[in-house]
């Protein structure tokens, strides 16, 4: 498992693996953000509303706790194995205003994640149970919770959207310069 040094690590890491997740999406346009192929199981749209979705969460569940109220996860009216039906309506929530609202608001909800990680004490962030939304049989600490839904994601979806344009944006280029 990726260990940090510290929450600024954290941090930076969260940073980098967002930037060169959003820099892929230049060049890619709401006409064409849907467009689904076989060597990729996501589109431009859902990898974008995926990662919104689960930062939107992992916020929402800290702001539930801290309130003092019951928290459901994933979240209410979802069960964790309906996590498919979960990433249909991330992507009618967040990915119907258009790919340049939607960049903006990750944009916002990543700044806001890495504004808590900055607030939060390191013991509260890297050591297990400290959190009631975090502790599951698995044990993980909220440092892990922020790798799994939205470093690793962002890191792979990168390579994802990468290779979604070289079948799709360049190849429509190579046929209009034809």
């Amino acid at each position: 498992m990726q260990g940090y040094k510290n929450s600024a690590d954290l941090i930076e890491h969260l940073k980098t693996s967002y930037h060169q997740f959003i820099d892929e999406y230049q060049g890619i346009s709401d006409n064409i953000a849907d467009d689904k192929i076989s060597q990729v199981d996501k589109t431009p749209r859902e990898m974008l509303s995926y990662q919104v979705g689960w930062i939107h969460m992992i916020l929402s569940w800290e702001q539930t706790e801290e309130s003092g109220k019951e928290i459901t996860t994933p979240t209410p009216g979802y069960k964790w194995d309906q996590m498919r039906q979960l990433y249909d309506d991330f992507n009618v929530k967040y990915g119907s205003e258009g790919l340049q609202a939607e960049e903006q608001e990750l944009g916002k909800v990543v700044k806001e994640l890495m504004e808590w990680v900055d607030k939060m004490p390191e013991d509260e962030l890297f050591k297990p149970g400290q959190r009631k939304w975090a502790t599951t049989k698995a044990m993980w600490p909220v440092s892990k919770w922020i790798r799994i839904n939205a470093i690793s994601p962002f890191t792979n979806y990168s390579r994802q959207v990468r290779k979604w344009k070289n079948f799709t944006v360049r190849k429509s280029e190579r046929q209009n310069a034809q």
